[in-house]
C-alpha cells in the first residue's frame, strides 16, 4: 500500500463533442507498474484497469481525448456526467491493492 495521492484524467469522447465519457484515477510510482482505476462505462462500475488506462495516459494517439483534472473536478464530473460517485482515495488504494494482488490488467473477470 502507498500513501501517494492519485491523479485524475477525464476521458473525452471525440464522437460526442468531447463530452466526458469516463474518468481515470491513477498513481505513477517509481519502479512500480501503473496503478489505475477507471470508470467502465459498459459495466457501469469502477474497475482496476491499468492496461486501458495506460493507453489513454501514454499513447499519443489519445492525447486529445483526455484532460488532467483535480479531485474536486473529478468528483463533480463523476456525479453530474457519469451519474456515479468517485471512490475515496482509501477505496481507490484498496482497489489497486486487490487488482495487483489478483494480477488483473483489464478489470476483474466478468462472472
Amino acid at each position: 500500500m502507498t500513501d501517494q495521492e492519485f491523479a485524475y484524467r477525464a476521458v473525452l469522447d471525440p464522437e460526442m463533442s468531447h463530452q466526458v465519457s469516463s474518468l481515470i484515477a491513477y498513481q505513477e510510482l517509481n519502479d512500480n507498474p501503473l496503478r489505475a482505476v477507471i470508470w467502465n462505462l459498459r459495466r457501469e462500475a469502477w474497475t482496476y484497469s491499468p492496461e486501458p488506462a495506460a493507453r489513454f495516459l501514454y499513447d499519443d494517439r489519445y492525447f486529445d481525448e483526455t484532460k488532467e483534472v483535480d479531485r474536486p473536478t473529478a468528483e463533480r464530473l463523476a456525479r453530474e456526467v457519469l451519474h456515479t460517485e468517485l471512490p475515496s482515495e482509501q477505496t481507490l488504494q484498496a482497489m489497486c491493492d486487490e487488482g495487483q494482488r489478483m494480477g488483473w490488467t483489464y478489470g476483474p473477470p466478468e462472472t
